[in-house]
């Protein structure tokens, strides 16, 4: 008997495609006569139901996992958890809950979590992580001493689990230990979907796991669509756990060591080798140029006139510079969402030089120039450290304010100046015409400076 053994799909479709398409293909010289399927079918992948659905369409004899579990979960647990987990997790089970049917929702429900048979004389266990304990992890690194100890409670001689997302075939003392890998949401820095083939005889056990290549893009292109957190595109594209893509996020990248004695650069020649990068995309994101380098000019002026307030210093303004020149790059892929299309383009870019830590604050100051403010459910957002938050929700703040001061887009404001009181903000402007829709679109825009400050914006103009 032939069978493909699949496991921890985690909401991926394409991947799950993928796998179908080359189990039931000529690569192997003849098609599986079933599927067996280890659970985990939910989880930061755009495909839940889908998913679901598709196992279901294939007869695939599946248990339910962990992570599938927890999501049943989290309409009874959210509020704890909200408070308890971390926000790109919470998220994970919210929107899988969320979009899953009720019918498969109940299917899920009536999964058992393990199953036993007996094929060709047999005895099988399909189990998500171990016989002890479905959260228990088996990689190819377990002891064998624990293995040993898991085979004698197992009254199995084939033992197929998943959970670790690790894929490997292990024989102790006759009994057979398959891990499938993980079809979705690989670990190991292997992006390709990972599952395994069994081939059982009355005589012989064999086993060989595949990497299959599939559309990574569209399963990433889903999961942006959707307006899910960046880091679970990060996952798929990396084949990376969640932890690990939020850990490279927030290390710093050290600036390669010079190829000879010569000194390393100083600060200047890094900020304009940066500034270069950020004006190219611009350019390639064919910007706005004048409404851009008016709105970078007040947006910097805003943050002179306020360095009483937020004492933050050169390096906090040339990240708001940059933030201000790319704020609308967005505007590439159209109106709607352009500040999400600017994040996720900063982000990604190849063309920019700034390691991913900044690529987060400058990304984030940009996204924030409209719309929501900060929040600490925005992955990108929540990924920043403490002071690394307080930083963005200030230079966001001033971004928006200069961004309504140019609501025409005809650079009325020649210059301005700030008077900062006990209660109030008051930005009085040089303007070159009528400008009162720059004035109240200000205003509204302001509401984020207010709440940082926690003073009233005052807005005046006077023509010159």
């Amino acid at each position: 008997m032939k069978v493909a053994l699949i496991g921890d799909v985690h909401a991926n479709l394409p991947a799950l495609e993928a796998v179908l398409a080359h189990a039931h293909g000529s690569e192997n010289e003849q098609s599986v006569e079933a599927i067996w399927n280890v659970g985990d079918f939910v989880g930061y992948g755009a495909f839940p139901n889908e998913v679901i659905q598709r196992l279901r369409d294939e007869d695939a004899l599946s248990i339910i996992g962990n992570y599938d579990q927890k999501v049943l979960q989290f309409k009874k647990e959210k509020k704890k958890w909200r408070k308890k987990k971390q926000p790109a997790k919470y998220l994970a089970f919210e929107w899988a809950y969320e979009n899953l049917s009720k019918k498969n929702r109940r299917y899920l429900r009536f999964l058992s979590q393990e199953i036993r048979m007996k094929i060709k004389g047999k005895r099988i266990l399909l189990t998500h992580g171990s016989p002890a304990s479905e959260k228990e992890p088996l990689t190819p690194e377990t002891p064998e001493q624990r293995l040993r100890e898991l085979a004698q409670m197992a009254h199995a001689d084939v033992i197929v689990c998943g959970h670790s997302h690790q894929p490997f075939a292990r024989e102790v003392d006759g009994v057979w230990f398959i891990n499938t890998g993980s079809v979705g949401r690989p670990d190991d820095g292997d992006p390709r979907a990972c599952y395994a083939i069994l081939q059982i005889e009355a005589e012989q056990i064999q086993v060989h796991h595949h990497r299959v290549e599939y559309d990574v893009e569209r399963a990433v292109a889903a999961i942006r669509k959707h307006d899910l957190p960046e880091a679970f595109a990060q996952m798929t594209l990396q084949g990376r756990n969640l932890d690990t893509v939020l850990q490279m996020a927030e290390e710093q990248v050290p600036a390669p060591a010079p190829a000879d004695d010569s000194p390393p650069p100083s600060r200047a020649e890094v900020e304009a080798n940066h500034l270069q990068a950020v004006l190219q995309l611009a350019q390639h994101c064919d910007y706005d140029k004048e409404h851009t380098h008016q709105v970078t000019r007040l947006a910097l002026k805003l943050f002179d006139e306020l360095e009483s307030l937020h004492h933050l210093g050169t390096e906090e303004r040339f990240w708001l510079r940059c933030g201000a020149l790319l704020h609308d790059i967005g505007w590439v892929e159209g109106q709607r969402k352009h500040h999400l299309a600017a994040l996720r383009i900063i982000l990604n870019t190849p063309l920019l030089t700034f390691n991913t830590q900044e690529r987060l604050i400058i990304g984030s100051i940009a996204r924030y120039h409209r719309k929501a403010r900060p929040k600490k459910k925005h992955d990108h957002f929540s990924a920043l450290k403490s002071d690394q938050q307080s930083i963005v929700r200030t230079l966001a703040a001033i971004l928006r304010v200069a961004d309504g001061l140019d609501r025409t887009h005809r650079s009325l404001v020649d210059d301005l100046a700030c008077e900062i009181t006990a209660e109030q903000i008051i930005v009085r402007c040089i303007v070159r015409g009528p400008a009162e829709a720059e004035r109240q679109a200000a205003l509204k825009k302001g509401q984020v400076l207010e709440r940082v400050f926690r003073k009233e914006l005052i807005i005046e103009y006077r023509l010159i």
